[in-house]
This record gives C-alpha cells, structure tokens and sequence, in this order.
C-alpha cells in the first residue's frame, strides 16, 4: 500500500471532517423512532435517520444508547443495548431476503471492512452483519458481540476484506 504523506494542515482538516462527519451520523441516528411497534418495524414504517458513510448509503434504524427489542423463538421477548448504530446498506439484498444489516463505529478512516457470518441454532449460515468503521478485526468482532446478549451464540466468523472489494460483494 503506498503512503500519503499530509501536511499539518491537511491532517487537521481531515481529522475536523470526520469529526462533522462523526456528528452528522450521531444526528441523524437521533432521528431513529425509539420504540416503533412490531406492526412498524415489519412495514419498516418508521421514523429512521439516513447517512452517506464513505460512498455507502446507510439507512440507521437503532441509535448507540437505544434499546432493540426481540422475540425468540419460545416467545420469549428482551432487548440489547446498543453499543453501536445499527441499520442497514440501502439498495441491497442479504441472504435472508432484508437489507444487509451494519454496524457504525466511530473511526471513519477506514480502509478495510468487517463481515461477520451469523449462523442459525443449528449452525447453518443465517446473514451477514457487516462491522463498519472498526480498526481490527478483534474490534469489530468484539463490538459485534457488544450488541448482543451475553449468552449469544450467532457469531460464526468474521473476514476482512478491503473497501474497494467490499462495495464489489455489497453491490
């Protein structure tokens, strides 16, 4: 990889323009309905905020700091914490028929990409969740697990991949 050597000045715009970038995001995650009902999320009729993170159209459904509530299989219901935002590429389709899911982190000079396979109970490939804004693999692996319970047993595997190859598999 070949080195881009700045300025002082540069570096310091570079690092304000993340800085707005990184609160642009905030602002628009802010825009998420909190508490939208089952009926809402199944339409996807609700309020959400919508990004441009480094080209990638991004819609957030769930705030950092908000609660996304489930049902298990049982009938059992309960929430994580999210630790990250979370929402989905626009204009994409996963495995499971939605849009791919993606978490944000908070470094937005990002060259490289994190995809983690989620399995099933019964250990089959489920989807992809894809770790955006993460400097290391441990990172974003360790964020992702973040997001869940602490008994979660869907992480399968996560790959690196560069940006330029990534937009390749997203699109």
């Amino acid at each position: 990889m070949a080195k881009i050597i700045l300025t002082e000045s540069q570096f310091k715009r570079l690092v304000l323009e993340m800085k707005t970038d990184m609160e642009r995001i905030n602002q628009e995650a802010e825009k998420a309905d909190k508490n939208p009902t089952e009926r809402q999320k199944s339409a996807g009729n609700y309020a959400m905020g919508h990004v441009t993170v480094r080209g990638f159209k991004i819609t957030i459904e769930n705030a950092k700091g908000s609660k996304r509530y489930w049902t298990d299989d049982k009938g059992n219901k309960g929430f994580n914490l999210m630790k990250n935002h979370y929402g989905y590429f626009s204009n994409t389709e996963g495995h499971d028929g939605d849009h791919i899911d993606v978490f944000i982190g908070e470094y937005l000079d990002f060259d490289k990409v994190f995809v983690v396979d989620q399995k099933k109970k019964d250990g089959s490939f489920d989807e992809s969740k894809v770790m955006l804004g993460f400097k290391t693999k441990k990172e974003a692996k360790d964020a992702y697990m973040s997001n869940f319970t602490s008994d979660w047993k869907g992480f399968m595997a996560i790959t690196e991949i560069s940006v330029d190859k990534f937009k390749k598999w997203l699109y």
